[in-house]
């Protein structure tokens, strides 16, 4: 990645995983991306180049069959779930140019493709003067498949309780309130979810980061039987637990009652299971 590009994308990081803890309560208020935007604050702090930035919206009906998202090359995710039988996407569109003519005519080269079942960008190509980048707020009925990808990006996921698979190669994956068939992977990213109420209504939760910590909220009286660990890092458990035979860095517990499989582990990166 060239160090202007990479620049470009690790401070679209860091945006993205702060808008999305913006989300609970489902209401999504994009006034202050907006303003961070335009004043340079989703980019890199010494870059002087003109900005466009602008909000699409698309209502749709609520999809039939799997929801495949692809923020692209420097792009983040958010899915919420919610009551309801549509589909509501919140593009966030950002382009940069030496000037605000260069940044509005990159931004104009940006298609949004939306439809029930797919939903993208695509755009022109990118240089050290000519950077953009699209991230995606999608909120659907709860019970609703979804595949996220990003590349460059974080993913979060709220409120749903259908079969979901997230995979981030450079960024951090984290759920909060979610039930259902969850997978999520990240290559280089932290991992964090929240689980609340007494157990994890579904198949279970799969989330696993090869280069970065993991953090497990769990609410007290929660029944699950949980798989952690860490290859290499320090591990923090704020449950009592028992384990029996030979210690590794992986292990596996029930909490309460046991229940579904909750699992969350890491190769390199610190681990902590805490109690909300």
């Amino acid at each position: 990645m060239r160090p202007a590009i990479a620049l470009f994308a690790a401070s679209m990081l860091a945006a993205t995983s702060l808008h999305a803890q913006r989300h609970h309560g489902v209401v999504v208020d994009t006034t202050e991306w907006l303003e961070d935007c335009r004043s340079g604050g989703n980019w890199n702090g010494d870059d002087d180049r003109a900005r466009s930035c602008e909000i699409r919206r698309t209502a749709l009906a609520a999809p039939k069959g799997r929801v495949s998202i692809d923020a692209g090359r420097n792009g983040g995710i958010s899915v919420i779930g919610a009551d309801g039988d549509s589909m509501i996407v919140i593009a966030r569109v950002a382009a940069s140019g030496r000037t605000t003519d260069e940044a509005s005519a990159v931004a104009r080269q940006i298609q949004l493709e939306v439809t029930p079942n797919s939903i993208r960008a695509n755009g022109p190509a990118t240089d050290d003067r000519h950077q953009w980048y699209v991230s995606f707020d999608v909120i659907l009925p709860r019970g609703s498949e979804v595949s996220a990808t990003t590349r460059n990006g974080g993913i979060h996921l709220e409120g749903l309780n259908g079969k979901v698979d997230a995979r981030a190669e450079n960024g951090p994956v984290s759920i909060y309130a979610m039930g259902g068939d969850v997978t999520g992977r990240t290559q280089n990213g932290p991992v964090t979810a929240e689980l609340l109420g007494t157990k994890w209504e579904g198949a279970g939760l799969d989330l696993q980061t090869t280069n970065g910590p993991v953090t497990l909220s769990i609410a007290s009286g929660y029944n699950a039987h949980v798989e952690t660990g860490t290859v290499n890092g320090p591990m923090v458990i704020d449950f009592p637990i028992t384990l029996q035979g030979r210690l590794t860095k992986h292990f596996s517990f029930d909490l309460g009652k046991g229940g579904a499989p909750v699992r969350a582990v890491t190769t390199n990166g610190p681990l902590v299971v805490r109690k909300l």
